[in-house]
């Protein structure tokens, strides 16, 4: 069943470009229409977005005044438009709430979607493009004062749309703990030759020849006129040094990992922005703190 989601933007530009997102993802260009006034939208592209009405003449992707018309006149037309989709003027309260937005200066895409399935698709594109949740916005128009769409009520001038578009960010800061190696010491390992001066005890044993002469007498005999001679050797030990090196024990250099768990404990910022409805006091006129006058 075909049916038309309308989307709120703060600006033309803005919904212009998710106009053009959407014809990117295969959206007919007759299919999206952009309703603004003129005094807040920027210069149509020289192809634009336009599509055509049902009898094929094109219509200008806008609904604003055209040369010469009154600013009443344009937002004249806007209304047809509100009337066309949502019914008679006296049709939903959400009605209003979207030619509010037009009348503060925002800009309404209405797509035209023939094929159902396409339609959550379509919604993702246009709130991924900024698309403003009007409910959420209504309630900060309501706690400025606002009680409901007035067709009577001027437009927002450029100053009054610029002091309702100022922004206080809400901040929220992330912890993020990772890790990295660090180098936190080490062992370094040296093989080098000692020398000990070392003592041990060897006995040496030594023989020597002896010569004994001793007195005697007796008759010779032929044995004894022999000639002839005896050879003795003398010895002696000494020491003999021989070294022997021999593996007492080995180094063996590794190591091992080992993990630990380490609470980080630190402290994150953020702002909060607190809005504060002001009184206003009988017989002034005062600018509220968005710089613009009480609606």
């Amino acid at each position: 069943m075909a049916q038309t989601l309308v989307a709120v933007f703060n600006s033309y530009d803005d919904a212009q470009a998710a106009a053009g997102r959407l014809e990117a993802d295969g959206i007919a260009r007759s299919d999206l229409n952009i309703h603004a006034r003129d005094d807040v939208r920027a210069d149509l592209p020289a192809q634009g977005f336009a599509g055509t009405t049902d009898n094929g003449t094109p219509r200008d992707v806008t609904v604003g005044r055209s040369p010469g018309e009154t600013e009443g006149g344009a937002m004249a037309r806007i209304e047809h438009f509100f009337k066309n989709l949502f019914g008679d003027e006296d049709g939903p309260e959400d009605a209003g709430h979207y030619r509010e937005a037009v009348r503060r200066g925002g800009a309404v895409l209405a797509v035209d979607v023939a094929d159902e399935s396409r339609v959550d698709a379509i919604r993702s594109v246009l709130s991924g493009a900024g698309a403003i949740d009007i409910d959420q916005r209504v309630t900060q128009w309501k706690s400025a004062g606002y009680a409901g769409y007035d067709a009577a009520a001027p437009v927002y001038s450029a100053d009054e749309i610029a002091a309702e578009r100022q922004r206080f960010n809400v901040v929220k800061e992330e912890l993020e703990v990772g890790k990295r190696e660090v180098q936190t010491g080490g062992v370094r390992v040296y093989s080098r030759v000692t020398e000990t001066p070392v003592s041990e005890s060897v006995n040496l044993r030594e023989e020597h020849a002896t010569i004994e002469r001793r007195a005697v007498d007796r008759p010779a005999t032929a044995a004894d006129l022999k000639e002839g001679f005896v050879e003795i050797k003398e010895t002696a030990e000494q020491p003999v040094v021989a070294k022997t090196a021999r593996v007492v024990e080995e180094v063996v250099v590794g190591k091992e990992a080992s993990e630990r768990t380490e609470t980080i404990q630190d402290t994150v910022r953020g702002t909060e922005v607190e809005v504060e409805r002001v009184e206003g006091r009988e017989g002034l006129v005062e600018n509220d703190t968005l710089g613009k006058k009480p609606v």
